[in-house]
């Protein structure tokens, strides 16, 4: 399926020489607004590719979005058609990414400390689409390996402040390919999430290791 550029590329035509130029600057106008019009959320359009003008010879020259290949938000596709045959092809790459308020350290952070407000400052940020959950961090969260002075914030770096006490009931994931079991054990240890800590299964004295995940259940074989 194609759509038909609907801002006129077409900026300079010479009926001697039977030429089109494509301007780049109107040709990356153009795929910057194909991309925006197709989709929904509001972001902005980062181009990995580069614009080049672009010289054609023939006459009556248009400009068509190839539709299918342009469904994904990676790259689109624009060919050049004169009597319904396509003369040129080009895709240009692109990534949308969108401006976050993201938090930044400014001091040092030690291991298992609870973040609070006078320890970070929040910074205008231009992110991936793919990477804004990365930075979904909410202040009470416990960092989980140190964190430097002026280092950004991330679920890489911090996680909730989620505990289990010791002597405490808690859910025991065990995988095994498609299958998944899950069951009670009592904790013998304290533990926040990330860590490895010892549990003791409700029906018998079997001892069990597990991480403790960001629900508080616990992870055996991690």
């Amino acid at each position: 399926m194609k759509s038909i550029l609907y801002i006129s590329l077409f900026v300079c035509f010479a009926a001697s020489l039977m030429s089109a130029t494509f301007s780049a600057d109107r040709v990356k106008e153009a795929c910057s607004m194909y991309i925006m019009n197709k989709n929904t959320t509001n972001f902005n359009v980062k181009f990995k590719s580069e614009f080049a003008d672009i010289e054609l010879e023939g006459s009556d020259i248009k400009a068509v979005f190839d539709d299918d290949y342009s469904m994904y938000n990676t790259a689109v596709k624009l060919d050049f058609v004169t009597d319904d045959v396509v003369i040129k092809s080009v895709v240009y790459e692109y990534e949308l990414t969108k401006s976050i308020l993201v938090y930044k350290a400014t001091e040092y952070i030690p291991a298992n400390t609870k973040i609070e407000n006078s320890m970070v400052q929040q910074i205008s940020k231009e992110v991936s689409l793919d990477n804004i959950e990365v930075y979904n961090i909410q202040m009470g969260f416990v960092t989980a390996k140190p964190v430097y002075n002026l280092q950004e914030l991330t679920k890489s770096n911090v996680l909730p402040d989620v505990t289990v006490k010791r002597g405490e009931e808690v859910v025991v994931i065990a995988s095994s390919g498609a299958v998944t079991i899950r069951g009670i054990a009592t904790a013998l240890q304290d533990g926040r999430v990330g860590e490895k800590i010892r549990v003791k299964r409700n029906d018998s004295k079997k001892i069990l290791n597990g991480k403790i995940n960001e629900s508080g259940e616990l992870v055996l074989g991690e």
